[in-house]
């Protein structure tokens, strides 16, 4: 796929609905499939900085860019008196199965998934250019992700 074929898909995932990925300890779930997938098949189209504060396990409110929220534009993460709360987190936009999704990554699944980006980096592979693989470790009672690519 050209690079401008990306940049379209890009525009459309974020003028879409966002279907988001779920990852469980037993692996991805996508919005139409009734058992988690242990791995995926995925091509990554972007990704970037995100914050989520929760409340009793719940989002209240999101940046899908890390500076301002999606539901009031006008609030910005950086002069907000709760930022300290959020969670930072690393928004990957991806197409699975032809699909446009989102996945937010905590912590350690986005330590892996910048790691990932700097091996591709210095092996000079265009992220776009190549499919993914996400494999899910069960982690008690949360699902690191992991990534590798396919050839």
């Amino acid at each position: 796929m050209a690079t401008n074929d990306f940049e379209a898909l890009r525009a459309i995932l974020h003028r879409a609905l966002a279907r988001y990925l779920t990852v469980t300890p037993r692996g991805v779930l996508l919005a139409d499939e009734q058992q988690p997938l242990p791995s995926i098949a995925v091509r990554i189209l972007g990704y970037g900085g995100a914050r989520t504060l929760y409340r009793k396990h719940r989002p209240v409110c999101r940046s899908l860019d890390g500076v301002a929220a999606v539901t009031d534009q006008d609030k910005r993460c950086a002069e907000c008196p709760q930022r300290d709360e959020c969670t930072p987190q690393v928004r990957l936009d991806l197409i699975v199965r032809g699909r446009p999704y989102r996945l937010l990554l905590a912590f350690t699944s986005a330590r892996n998934f910048l790691g990932y980006v700097g091996r591709l980096e210095r092996d000079r592979i265009d992220l776009a250019s190549v499919e993914h693989e996400l494999l899910v470790v069960p982690r008690g009672s949360w699902g690191e992700v992991r990534f590798r690519e396919l050839r």
